[in-house]
Order: C-alpha cells, then structure tokens, then sequence
C-alpha cells in the first residue's frame, strides 16, 4: 500500500473531533494534526431522542471546516463516522442526509458495539497487543460508555453502556455543586448498567487496563497535576487517587472546577459525572490502576479503513475464515440456522463473486458483506416458515454484530431479504432508506445470492464448484457435480431474472451432455 493522508471526523455526543494521518499500512502511520470543536449534540439529545435544527446547523458548519483543512492538508480520503447523540436520535437518518448534502460528507453511524470494536483495535496497537496480550479499555464519551476486552489485538467482548458524561450529568446532576442524593442516584444508575457486563465478564483476565476519551484524559491530568493534557504522556490513574478525586470534584461549583486549569470550562460541566463513571467501572471490574490511551474511535477509524484497503490487495479467499464474520456466525447459531446450507451457499456465492469480479469491478468488501448476508439468508425461520426472507431482515437488523458499520449492517439485511420473493423496490421502506450507490450494490449482490441459494435448492450440496465465461452479452455457467443438478436446474431457471437485470446480461445454463445427469456446461 502506497503512502497516503487520511482524514477521520468523530461526530460524539460532547464534540466533533478531526485527525489527519499520514499512513503506510494499517499499523504504521504518523497522527499529523488533531482537531476538536465542541458541539454538545448529546445536549438534550439523549433525553429528547430528536437532533435539533441548531445542532444540525453547528454540525455542518464544523463539518465542512474540517473537510476544507483536510483538504487544504493534502488528504487522499475522509471518513466520519458519528456516535450516541446521533445513534439515538429518532431523526438520525435525516441528520446523515443533511449532512451529506450541505459538506459533501457521508457520515456512517456507528451501531455501539461497533463502536467499542474500533476503539478496542486502536487502543490494542497504541499499547502494543496487536499481536498479543490482553487489554481492557474504557471509554467514556458523552452519551455511552464503552468496554472493549481485546485479546491478541482482536475482539474478545464488547459492551456499550447508555451512561455518558453528558447524558449522566444531564439526567443526574441538577445543582451546583451536586447534592449527596444526586450523586448516589448516579452511583445507583452506574452499578445497573454495570450487571449484565460484570455477569459477561466474570473469570476472565487481562494484561493491562487502559482508558480512552477525553473524560478519562482530562481526569489522568489531574491527578498527575499536570497543566495541561497531553496525550502523549505516560499518566497513570489508581483507583484510590480517582476516588478522593471524585469527592473532592463533587463538592465544587462549577465555576471553581473551571478554574482548575488543566480542564476546559466545558469539560468542567461533565467532570464530574465522567469521574463517577470511571470510578463505578475500576470499582466493579476490580482494576487498582489504568493507563489512559492517547488512540480511541478516530484511530480506530482509520486502522479499518487502512485495513480494507490492505485487504483489497489480496488474493481472495473463503470469507467464512475472515475473523470479521465471527459475530455473523454467532447470530446464525443463535438463530438455529441450517449451518450446512449457509456455508455451501456462502461457498458458491463467493464463487460467483469471483468470477463476476473483473468482468463488473466488484470490490473485495462488497465479498464479505455478500458472505455475512448469505451466511444469515435463513435466520428468519426462527419466527416463520411464512416470509422468513422478511424475517430475516429483521433480525440482522437488529442484532449486535460486530465488524460492520449500522450501515452495512442495513446492507447485509437487505441482501439477505432478497435472496428470495419480490426483486428489490424502492417502495421497500429498508431498501428506500439506503443510498442509491448502496441500492445497486444490494441489487448485485442479492442477484448473486438468489443464484447461489439456486444452487443448494435441495440442502443437499450437490454442487461442488461452478465456472462462468463470457460469450458477447451470454453469460454462461456450468455446474460441476457428479450429482443429479436437476433441482438445481430448474432453481436458476426460477430466479435468474434479478441476477440478469442487475448485471445486463443473459444468464445461459446449459446442460452438460458429457454427464448422464443433468448439469450445465459452458
């Protein structure tokens, strides 16, 4: 991969965040300029569920100044990606559209364990367990808090937890400074959503504890009397230190912990809900002391980005092996699918791409989106035998899968909903709600799974591979098999009518007359 500049903004619940980086490979790049401007889209936000005209109107503003000094910097590529106050948003979809069509910019809103996904991978190569090792991190942002248990650079277990320190302080902490019986209902709040990740958790070990954001890098600065944060120093935070910290915070004003100097006015307002946040998560995870992490979500961005680029170059190969699509097999098993069929049709929907990739300039990472959707095509059985096409969009949709951006994860939905009954319409309320370059690409990669489900009608995997070639607008297939491929067959022949559509072309099996079945031959 060549040298280049990358552009990431975080669109959090407290601020809007720019890094430029310059990279040559997804673990070896130089963070040239950091940027952050306080919006507040949490503000209120996570109480209303709606993002106001004016945080709208900010965002933009923000936006598009970032975009002109990445820009002005040389960068290659922007990305954006936004968190809590947007995620929860009812009007989420109209905030992202707006954006795109006021800076240019596509914002991807990022589901919360994907969230922690990216901040855990970051964090994991600042700290050196890219390649082994364990590390637990926290992250507190405005609206959610995040822990990402990374073993070996990669995943383990992630948690979001709707407790931020904007959102926190906002539905907590009324006076200033803050009674006893305001704290206590924060601490009460804090152990709750602290029960299902400590039942998760439990036995399980880590090498170090790290912490993210600019709650915890403001509060190391304190108690390392510091003047100011810098994210390159290496601060420590102890639990005991946090606590007394967090008492004496607690009995401040506001305009007294704005005079402390190593924190910002604004940071000031969300202090102390940050700090009894952290306390309540090193309290119940047993950890004495953390080191706060100069990398989070922004350079989690960014080292996906890098690796998708990375993984364009490569060869292909069985994207069932791809430790991306761990989660996608959980949800399948939890969903009692067919494991047999979904890997023979994943199998031969990857085939398919293969083929097709060079003819229609396919992208690698359209192949693994078409490999989760195939894997998942069926879940939908687990509510009904009736419409579990339909089903199963519901299900993706709505299940915790990490990997993939809310986004894709809408993609990957609409692909498994295709791979049977109506052809895609743009009546189709979750078909309507994805972009049109994303509407085609659900399109193809739908046709491709139709064809691949054709190919294992019977569950029996009959087909063990399958060859294309081009003959002028002819796109012909054979199938090759020592079985009888006569439902197979007639399965084509039944759902061809997308996969010609979406790729302009005539699809012609033939059978092959070599063999005493029938089978297609070119």
């Amino acid at each position: 991969m060549k040298t280049q500049k990358l552009a990431a903004i975080d669109i959090g619940s407290n601020s809007l965040k720019l890094v430029i980086v310059e990279a040559a490979a997804s673990d070896s790049f130089t963070v040239i300029l950091q940027i952050r401007e306080r919006v507040r889209l949490g503000h209120e936000t996570l109480k209303t569920r709606h993002l106001s005209a004016e945080a709208v109107k900010m965002s933009v503003e923000v936006i598009n100044r970032f975009r002109a000094i990445a820009e002005s910097r040389g960068a290659d590529a922007l990305v954006a990606v936004a968190t809590a106050a947007v995620r929860e948003a009812e009007n989420s979809a109209d905030f992202v559209k707006a954006i795109k069509k006021q800076t240019g910019v596509y914002v991807d809103v990022l589901s919360s364990i994907e969230e922690a996904r990216l901040i855990g991978i970051a964090v994991a190569q600042n700290a050196g367990f890219e390649y082994s090792g364990t590390l637990l991190n926290i992250d507190i942002g405005g609206g959610s808090t995040e822990l990402s248990l990374m073993k070996n650079g990669e995943p383990h277990k992630l948690f979001s937890l709707k407790l931020g320190a904007v959102g926190s302080t906002e539905k907590f902490l009324f006076s200033d400074p803050p009674g006893e019986n305001e704290i206590q209902n924060l601490r009460k709040e804090i152990n709750f959503a602290l029960e299902r990740p400590l039942r998760k958790i439990g036995g399980e070990t880590w090498d170090d504890s790290t912490g993210s954001s600019g709650t915890i890098l403001n509060l190391g600065a304190l108690l390392n009397h510091r003047e100011s944060v810098d994210p390159s120093e290496n601060l420590e935070i102890e639990l005991g230190a946090l606590i007394e910290l967090n008492r004496r915070l607690a009995k401040m004003p506001l305009k007294r912990r704005a005079m402390l100097g190593t924190i910002s006015p604004q940071r000031a307002e969300v202090i102390i809900a940050g700090g009894q946040i952290l306390e309540g998560v090193m309290r119940a995870l047993k950890i004495e002391k953390l080191h706060p992490s100069p990398y989070a979500l922004r350079e989690g961005v960014i080292i996906d980005y890098l690796r998708e680029i990375e993984a364009e170059s490569l060869p292909p190969v069985p994207d069932v092996e791809d430790a991306k699509l761990r989660d996608i097999f959980a949800v399948g098993r939890r969903y009692g699918y067919e494991e047999r069929h979904a890997l023979q049709v994943a199998k031969l929907a990857q085939k398919i791409f293969d083929s097709l990739a060079p003819i229609y300039k396919l992208k690698r990472h359209g192949r693994t989106l078409l490999s989760a959707a195939a894997l998942l095509h069926d879940i939908g059985y687990h509510i009904s035998h009736e419409s579990h096409h339909k089903h199963s969009l519901y299900l993706i949709k709505h299940s915790e899968i990490t990997g993939f951006s809310e986004q894709e994860k809408l993609i990957i939905a609409n692909i498994a909903r295709y791979h049977r009954g109506s052809i895609p319409k743009i009546k189709h309320v979750d078909f309507q709600m994805l972009s049109q370059k994303d509407r085609r690409l659900v399109v193809r990669l739908a046709a491709i799974l139709r064809l691949a489900d054709a190919l294992d009608r019977g569950y029996d995997s009959h087909v063990d591979d399958i060859e294309f070639s081009l003959d002028d607008e002819n796109l012909l297939i054979k199938i090759v098999s020592d079985q009888n491929c006569e439902i197979e067959y007639q399965a084509v022949e039944d759902k061809k009518d997308l996969f010609e559509s979406a790729f302009e072309c005539r699809l012609v099996p033939v059978r092959d007359g070599r063999n005493a079945n029938p089978a297609f031959v070119a």
